[in-house]
């Protein structure tokens, strides 16, 4: 099952002193194999019991502990085999508008990968935001699976160094820790406030959703 797998390869990658993952499974779709890159933070032991924990508590998934590999590296190293995924970007912005309500529909891309979110709300110059901002969080939950949450705290205009910005806070949950993210963005011109609304958003989240992979 590649989404199970891609899931789990993003859940271990998320625990601390982790570098890289590679979950491995048969052709019955069960896992067989956990390969794990890590740093010298934690020991090996103390490492396979964080990825059982996670794994359990994620997807109520007992995994045997003899399935999962180690390997360690100094966190000094240089390692040119290991590099970060592509950020997220914007790929389109739908927006349809009838008497009484907006329905926007927002496609982030990483790579060839597209993910898509969609929001409908009462017609209003607010709204048009919000719905964007909604669309958006809706197609991050797309990327990060069913172990991740992202919800919006506040959204603001706000004046820095002459430019009009929108900043937002946003509450990002993953396995074992939940964090308050604060990302910004220029509103360039009004026909831009809806690009700007979501790029304030990506700018929030980006950075600790990037994740090591190896090159293919």
């Amino acid at each position: 099952m590649i989404e199970l797998k891609s899931e789990l390869d993003k859940l271990i990658a998320r625990l601390g002193g982790v570098l890289a993952a590679r979950t491995v499974l048969n052709d019955q779709d069960e896992i067989v194999e956990i390969h794990i890159l890590s740093d010298m933070t934690k020991s090996p032991k103390q490492l396979v019991r964080d990825v059982q924990s996670a794994i359990m508590a994620a997807y109520g998934l007992d995994i045997d502990y003899k399935l999962i590999s180690v390997a360690q590296v100094n966190s000094n190293m240089v390692m040119p085999a290991v590099r970060y995924e592509a950020r997220l970007t914007i790929r389109r912005i739908t927006i349809s508008l009838d008497s009484s309500n907006v329905e926007t529909t927002v496609i982030l891309a990483q790579g060839d990968n597209q993910f898509e979110g969609t929001s409908r709300s009462p017609v209003s110059s607010r709204n048009r935001v919000q719905s964007a901002i909604n669309a958006c969080l809706a197609a991050l939950k797309s990327y990060l699976g069913p172990s991740y949450t992202v919800s919006l705290l506040d959204i603001q205009r706000q004046t820095v160094a002459g430019n009009e910005c929108f900043v937002v806070a946003l509450a990002y949950t993953e396995p074992f820790q939940e964090t308050t993210l604060y990302g910004i963005a220029s509103i360039s011109s009004p026909d831009t406030e809806i690009q700007a609304a979501i790029m304030a958003v990506l700018s929030a989240l980006n950075r600790p959703i990037s994740k090591p992979k190896k090159p293919s």
